[in-house]
């Protein structure tokens, strides 16, 4: 797999986490808004490592998030990642940083059923990235999910299958899927434990194996309008991201 390749991978994983803004450690998408005239802001982090190839890869994607309710059931999301990464081959080391791709989403509730839900979640990337540094697709990308939640008592559950038109000048495949669910469980007033299974379409052309993690974790909420949160993600298949530290903070207005 070239070098290319390689920053290929992290640069289309992070391509479709931009359309997935679930509640952070989770990568699964929930059906909750933030509400007219109301705000949110998401501050992220993930520390990954990995051997892609034979070679050793270390980094960090950081990522802000604002939210804004334009109607009782419908956010408009507007996400900016950031990007570093080291590879160490044999005595050589590469350094790779900076902002990728903007992310712009239109999140809508349009059902309501007791515990069920379902949402629509349309959305592009703006290519502001360096595609000569792999960090961007260098052309937009479009894409949606289909979210639904279900929530009972202390405990909910939450799925959701995406498509992305992957657009790109990287040589990366432009036709990428994405499926995956998580479970919630409030343990006590201002905790919350979490876990998430997800699959992606492998976007290297010629790997059929998909890409696929889970993340286990929790969500500590000190105040009404504070979340902080950390998690642990484990690639359970040979392409996928060895493991990941995940941590968060979310304010809400």
């Amino acid at each position: 797999m070239s070098r290319g390749l390689r920053f290929g991978v992290l640069l289309a994983a992070a391509a479709f986490c931009a359309g997935a803004r679930a509640a952070h450690p989770l990568l699964t998408e929930d059906t909750g808004t933030q509400g007219r005239g109301n705000a949110q802001l998401e501050l992220t982090l993930d520390a990954f490592r990995d051997r892609l190839a034979g070679v050793q890869i270390r980094g960090v994607q950081a990522g802000a998030v604002l939210s804004y309710g334009v109607a009782d059931p419908a956010d408009l999301q507007l996400g900016l990642p950031y990007l570093r990464v080291r590879e160490n081959e044999d005595a050589r080391r590469t350094l790779l940083s900076g902002v990728g791709d903007v992310s712009l989403d239109l999140k809508w509730r349009f059902l309501e059923r007791g515990g069920l839900s379902l949402g629509l979640k349309p959305g592009i990337t703006l290519p502001t990235g360096d595609e000569k540094k792999f960090l961007g697709a260098g052309r937009v990308t479009w894409g949606a999910l289909l979210i639904g939640s279900y929530e009972s008592g202390p405990i909910a559950f939450h799925s959701h299958i995406g498509y992305r038109y992957y657009d790109n000048v990287v040589d990366l495949r432009t036709s990428l899927w994405h499926f995956s669910v998580a479970s919630t469980w409030q343990v006590a007033e201002s905790l919350k434990l979490v876990a998430d299974l997800s699959r992606d379409t492998n976007p290297v052309p010629g790997y059929s194996t998909p890409l696929d993690y889970v993340i286990v974790g929790a969500i500590w909420t000190p105040k009404k309008n504070l979340d902080l949160d950390i998690g642990y993600r484990h690639g359970a298949s040979g392409p996928a991201l060895d493991r990941g530290l995940l941590a968060g903070v979310t304010l809400r207005w």
